[in-house]
């Protein structure tokens, strides 16, 4: 206990001098823009909106994906029932297979 307490302390007082560490020595430049109220980001640029790509949108669900597909993978992956083992291995190959279609139809919406 006293170790986690001797960690715990100094992961906050190494916190607190980063940020009054950045506080000083950060240069002080205010500005309109800085100073302005944001309600919806900087302005228009122009008039005519620019449309995303969709591409960034499969790449952050992808990564989710695969995160979250982790995160259950090792759970299951240390847990010593056969049980448990068989989930895995079928939980590993349904989302195999979920994201190989995902990208076939990225790669089919993509080339249309």
């Amino acid at each position: 206990m006293e170790t986690f307490m001797i960690y715990a302390a100094g992961v906050t007082v190494g916190v607190f001098l980063l940020y009054f560490l950045g506080v000083a020595l950060a240069p002080y430049a205010p500005d309109s823009v800085k100073d302005d109220h944001f309600e919806c980001g900087l302005p228009a640029s122009s008039a005519v909106p620019k449309k995303a790509n969709f591409g960034f949108f499969v790449y952050a669900i992808m990564f989710i994906v695969a995160d979250m597909t982790g995160l259950f993978f090792t759970l299951f992956v240390y847990s010593e029932s056969k049980h448990s083992s068989l989930i895995a291995s079928l939980f590993a190959i349904i989302m195999a297979v979920a994201v190989t279609i995902a990208m076939k139809e990225h790669k089919h919406a993509e080339n249309s």
